[in-house]
């Protein structure tokens, strides 16, 4: 007689980087905080990026969710519909509302939500005094932006942030890896 359980055996532990080259040698520290975020049941962590075709007019930006042992990627195709030239701040605004806008889809019971972007002035941009001066389409999307992050932050408070994701934690990182990886490919 067989017996059924909910019980399941876990399989080794996950390696993310059993196929980099020896002689590049990833940090502890930063293998011990993915794998907390790999594990961890109640923060979702997402990762976003974008990318701009070469004559900047097309994007790609896609999201990396992580929660609880799993790993959802979604990508975005998107045209621009001003008639110039796309900056990478444009870029990775709107990957930013991508994942703002998306993330409850992938929660997973997670109470906790951190988005990382590489946009260094994020807090800046997200803040109230005057950031991009001249260029119209970059105070449009940052403004986008700002309704969006309020508004879940109205709902979320502080189980919500948006942080700055720095290069030492960026490098080796297979969640940013696979993001950027995503946007790249939607504009091949």
């Amino acid at each position: 007689m067989r017996y059924k359980s909910n019980t399941k055996r876990a399989g080794a532990p996950v390696d993310f980087w059993k196929n980099y080259r020896a002689h590049l040698k990833v940090p502890q520290e930063l293998k011990a905080w993915i794998l907390d975020q790999y594990y961890d049941k109640e923060t979702l962590c997402v990762y976003c990026d974008a990318s701009l075709k070469e004559d900047y007019t097309v994007m790609g930006i896609a999201c990396s969710y992580v929660v609880n042992g799993t790993i959802t990627i979604k990508q975005q195709y998107t045209q621009s519909s001003y008639k110039e030239e796309l900056s990478s701040w444009y870029a990775e605004i709107k990957a930013i509302i991508f994942a703002l806008t998306f993330f409850e889809r992938h929660k997973a019971g997670a109470a906790k939500v951190i988005i990382f972007t590489d946009l260094i002035d994020i807090e800046r941009i997200l803040g109230e005094e005057p950031f991009f001066r001249k260029n119209v389409h970059l105070n449009e999307v940052r403004e986008e932006l700002k309704k969006v992050y309020q508004l879940k932050k109205s709902i979320y408070g502080d189980n919500l942030q948006v942080l700055y994701l720095p290069p030492d934690k960026r490098k080796f990182n297979p969640f940013h890896r696979s993001a950027h990886n995503a946007a790249r490919k939607m504009i091949r």
